[in-house]
C-alpha cells in the first residue's frame, strides 16, 4: 500500500514566477533529499475547472510512519517555510491506497 500527502495551494500576490519555479524546482528535488519519498508530481492549474487551487502537490510515501518521518525532515521544513511566502490558503489531504 501507498501513502499519499496531496497539498493544493492558492498563491499570494507576491508569488512571482521566480518564486512559482522555486517551489517546483524544491518539490521535485524531494525523493533525492529524502528516502521515504517515493514520487512527487507537483504543477499549476490548467485553468480548466473554475475555482480551482493555483498550484498541486504529491508526495508519495510507502507509509503514515514514512509521512511522519517526511514531515520532520528539514528538507521539508524548508520546503514548508517557502510555501508559507507566498500561499494566501492551502489544503491538505493524506490517504492510503
Amino acid at each position: 500500500m501507498t501513502f499519499r500527502h496531496a497539498v493544493l495551494i492558492n498563491f499570494n500576490a507576491n508569488a512571482d514566477e521566480s518564486y512559482r519555479a522555486e517551489l517546483a524546482q524544491k518539490v521535485n528535488a524531494l525523493p533525492q533529499a529524502i528516502p521515504e519519498v517515493r514520487a512527487v508530481a507537483c504543477g499549476a492549474d490548467a485553468g480548466l475547472t473554475s475555482g480551482s487551487s493555483d498550484f498541486a502537490i504529491i508526495v508519495d510515501l510507502d507509509s503514515a510512519d514514512d509521512y511522519a518521518t517526511y514531515e520532520n525532515h528539514p528538507v521539508h521544513g524548508d520546503l514548508v517555510d517557502l510555501i508559507r511566502q507566498g500561499v494566501a490558503s492551502r489544503t491538505v489531504v493524506d490517504f492510503p491506497f
